[in-house]
């Protein structure tokens, strides 16, 4: 797989997963991003950055979806 494809497949993945959160109350959201985060974590060793430089892309795009939540929260407002 490619670099742009694995990207790709991980930004459709967050969207979708942003979207489903934000019908979520606040204390149920916690064990998604951990999941989130391990699918992420995956990702990024499949296509070769260090489990070191996983951990810490996972953990960007964990706090990207918190964001992308927060973005349509107030969008729904």
């Amino acid at each position: 797989m490619s670099v742009e494809t694995a990207l790709a497949q991980l930004l459709r993945m967050i969207y979708g997963r942003a979207l489903n959160l934000a019908t979520l109350p606040d204390d149920e959201r916690d064990p998604h991003y951990d999941n989130i985060r391990r699918s992420c974590c995956g990702a990024a060793e499949h296509i070769g950055q260090s489990p070191d430089n996983a951990a810490m892309t996972a953990n960007s795009m964990v706090e990207f979806t918190r964001a992308m939540v927060g973005i349509i929260e107030i969008g729904r407002g």
